[in-house]
């Protein structure tokens, strides 16, 4: 069961990411000539305030059963998975330094928690 909680701590962290990347799409999209009524209804930015609202719940119930330091450990990720959504959905470039920073952080993540 505690390994469910790791797993959820994870993707905890994928969808912060994703929230991130989602808001930055959103952002993009924002035309302040217009009304505000208007760029509420940008439905990225629906999306990542749902995810942002929902993060918090899902590290409360993970909390529960995990140690913070533990828990928080896995905060690190967030690097990884923000790498992995520039490149794959803003198109943008990765370059060596950012892969083997990224693969040291992962690194750290599984030495700190074993």
């Amino acid at each position: 069961m505690f390994y469910f909680y790791i797993f959820l701590a994870v993707i905890i962290q994928f969808l912060v990411a994703l929230a991130q990347v989602i808001l930055k799409i959103g952002a993009r999209q924002i035309d302040f000539k217009k009304s505000i009524y208007y760029n509420l209804k940008n439905k990225f930015l629906v999306i990542s305030v749902f995810l942002f609202i929902l993060d918090p719940i899902l590290s409360i119930i993970t909390m529960r059963v995990m140690d913070f330091s533990n828990f928080y450990s896995f905060t690190a990720l967030g690097y990884f998975f923000i790498m992995l959504f520039s490149w794959l959905i803003l198109k943008e470039d990765i370059d060596r330094r950012k892969i083997i920073g990224n693969l040291l952080v992962i690194v750290g993540v599984l030495i700190f928690n074993l």
